[in-house]
């Protein structure tokens, strides 16, 4: 569901810098878990990040000859972890990702409800 003005703004951010992803501001609250205890954080620190995630074919190209990494999530964590800034551009709410049931049925909604759309 992801809209044609998010994907003209991610295409045109790595056309200029090489990389971009969409990303959000969290609307949850988040706490980082540690061995002794929790903490809240500040979420204006942090954005969710979404797809399309685009980038110059050597600049992916040359970041995948490097060694696998546990800290490898995504795309854009193995083109920044060899070196390459990546730009970040407004994502889109209704932009979800589809890795559960329950994303499918929020999926099926959007698109059988255009007019409710998020």
């Amino acid at each position: 569901l992801v809209s044609v003005e998010t994907i003209k703004r991610t295409f045109e951010a790595a056309g200029n810098s090489g990389a971009a992803i969409p990303v959000l501001p969290p609307a949850d609250s988040l706490r980082r878990v540690a061995p002794d205890g929790n903490y809240p954080v500040n979420r204006s620190e942090y954005v969710i990040v979404q797809t399309p995630q685009v980038f110059r074919s050597e600049i992916l190209f040359e970041a995948y000859q490097q060694n696998y990494d546990p800290s490898f999530t995504d795309d854009a964590s193995v083109v920044q972890k060899a070196g390459f800034p990546i730009s970040l551009v407004e994502g889109n709410p209704e932009n979800i990702k589809i890795t559960s049931p329950a994303d499918l049925k929020m999926a099926e909604f959007l698109l059988q409800n255009p007019k409710n759309n998020l």
